[in-house]
Order: C-alpha cells, then sequence, then structure tokens
C-alpha cells in the first residue's frame, strides 16, 4: 500500500513519550519496522512523539525520530500504554495531535493503557474500546461507549487489552494493522519472525478477542 496521495510509502506513527512500555513500544515498532524493511516501497515507520529524548516506564534511554507533526501525515497511528500514558494525557499538545489524526480520518491503533491517551483525546466517545484490565477505572466517565477485553475494532479505532493470552498485545496488534494496510506482507513477516499472531479483531464481532 502506498499514500492516500499515491507519492510515498504509508506512513505509520508509533507514538513514543515519557514513561511509555518498552513492550507495548517496541513490539509493535519491532513488527511494523520487519514489514518496513520487506517493502519499503510500500510503508515507512517512525517513532514520533513531543520530545526528542526520553526514558521508557523501566529507565530506558531513546530518541525519538519525528515530532507530533509526523502525527498529520501519517496513514495509522500507534499508541503504546504504560506508567506515563496518566501523564500523557495531560499533554494538550499530544491530544491535539491524536485527536486531528482521527479526525482526518487516519486509523488509530491503542495498546492496553494508551486507551487513556485515545479517550482523553476525545476520539472514542460512544465506540467500544479495549484497556488494561486495572485501567478501566481510570476512564474519565463518558468518554468511551463500551469497554471491552481482547483485540477490538470499531471503525477506524482498533484497540487491545484486558485479555490474558500466550501472545503479546502489541506484537498482536501490530499484525493487525499490517492486515489491514498491507495484508500481503503477514505471512512473509509472520515467517521471517517466527510469529504466529494470537488475536484477530473482527468487525462484526466487537469486544470479542
Amino acid at each position: 500500500m502506498r499514500s492516500a496521495d499515491g507519492a510515498h510509502p504509508a506512513r505509520i506513527a508509533v507514538l513514543a513519550y515519557p514513561g511509555v512500555n518498552e513492550l507495548d513500544l517496541f513490539g509493535a515498532y519491532a513488527v511494523l519496522a520487519k514489514a518496513a524493511s520487506v517493502a519499503p516501497e510500500e510503508l515507512e515507520v517512525r517513532l514520533a512523539g513531543p520530545v526528542p529524548h526520553l526514558s521508557t516506564s523501566g529507565g530506558v534511554p531513546i530518541g525519538v525520530a519525528a515530532d507530533l507533526r509526523y502525527f498529520t501525515a501519517a496513514d495509522a497511528v500507534v499508541i503504546p500504554g504504560g506508567r506515563g500514558a496518566a501523564d500523557a494525557a495531560l499533554d494538550e499538545e499530544l491530544l491535539a495531535a491524536v485527536r486531528d489524526a482521527s479526525a482526518a480520518g487516519t486509523p488509530v491503533y491503542g495498546v492496553c493503557s494508551g486507551a487513556l491517551l485515545i479517550a482523553a483525546a476525545g476520539t472514542a466517545r460512544g465506540r467500544t474500546i479495549a484497556v488494561h484490565h486495572a485501567k478501566r477505572g481510570a476512564l474519565a466517565p463518558g468518554s468511551v461507549g463500551v469497554v471491552a477485553a481482547g483485540l477490538v475494532r470499531d471503525g477506524r479505532l482498533c484497540t487491545v487489552g484486558g485479555d490474558h493470552r500466550t501472545s503479546v498485545k502489541s506484537v498482536d496488534l501490530a499484525f493487525q494493522l499490517i492486515e489491514d494496510l498491507v495484508p500481503h506482507l503477514v505471512a512473509t513477516v509472520s515467517e521471517g519472525m517466527e510469529i504466529v499472531p494470537g488475536r484477530i479483531a473482527r468487525p462484526e464481532l466487537r469486544g470479542s478477542s
């Protein structure tokens, strides 16, 4: 797949913010980056965030290649969770980037407590969303429609969380994104990484895993 204007590869922004969870972030990024390495003419993946350097929830320092302006050019946005999600949900510039991307029709993918940012941006009102089971109470009243568990799709919003599986939530979500944008790459990436995703989102089965 190429971008909507056909001028460049489809662009995927993976949000990185202070206190982001390493597995949420790099689980998704590793799968997406593998797909981009297989077909660089079809996919481009970048970490994007509010600051150029940050520490993850486990204290790992990382650099961020793009700022939040990359969201406006993205064809899909991934929002990981982490200990810093609650603070990130108070960052109006970050929330505006998520809100504007969603309003422009960009698909938004959320991992675990990344749902807190999606809800705080106002893009989940009346919609089904999955979130870490321990974070359900952190969702503001009225900020979402139905809270579900598993890998859940509601229109252009796809989220994962709240269930227990042997597979990794962020990895499964990344494979779902590949299935949505460049389905012909799923088998190649799965074989190359020796990973079989454990969750599948079905629009007709909202709230199921």
